[in-house]
């Protein structure tokens, strides 16, 4: 990835995940932890495909089609699950989420979709059944499909 913003981003998502793998944790505790990353690290990734989206509309020098594209995002784009990511990236050219098919493993749509499934069921009062590991293991393939999506944009999103 070459967007700073995202990088970062990612960059603290790491070192949550990275602190939490290290420590003992009693299964109680564990549960309302996992609870806690699913929905930080979901509101992560919206934040970071509608940073990249405006990023992009950017890239014209219309100010006023960028300010455009980040009302519209902030209103329109919610649960940043796969087909919603993908929905978005054909709308720049249809061929962006062919090409994302073809590079994108199934396992990191699992990922992606894990986070964003049980920040879902927490977010609707239901309980996560996400283990820290599990959420750990659906970051790695959600950072995958970011990386993914941007080099099959030609860099543009």
């Amino acid at each position: 990835m070459k967007c700073q913003y995202v990088i970062d981003k990612f960059d603290l998502i790491d070192l949550d995940l990275n602190a939490v793998k290290t420590s003992t944790v009693d299964p109680k505790l564990e549960s309302m932890l996992s609870s806690y990353l699913v929905v930080s690290i979901s509101g992560v990734y919206e934040d970071c495909v509608e940073h990249l989206f405006v990023e992009r509309v950017g890239k014209s020098n219309d100010q006023e089609l960028r300010n455009f594209m980040k009302v519209l995002m902030h209103r329109s784009f919610r649960n940043p699950e796969y087909s919603n990511i993908k929905g978005w990236i054909k709308y720049l050219d249809s061929s962006y989420g062919k090409t994302l098919d073809s590079k994108v493993n199934q396992s990191d749509i699992i990922g992606l979709n894990g986070i964003v499934t049980n920040k879902n069921l927490v977010a609707h009062g239901d309980v996560s059944n996400a283990t820290l590991n599990d959420v750990i293991n659906f970051h790695d393939g959600a950072k995958k499909i970011f990386e993914i999506g941007r080099a099959s944009c030609r860099e543009s999103v």
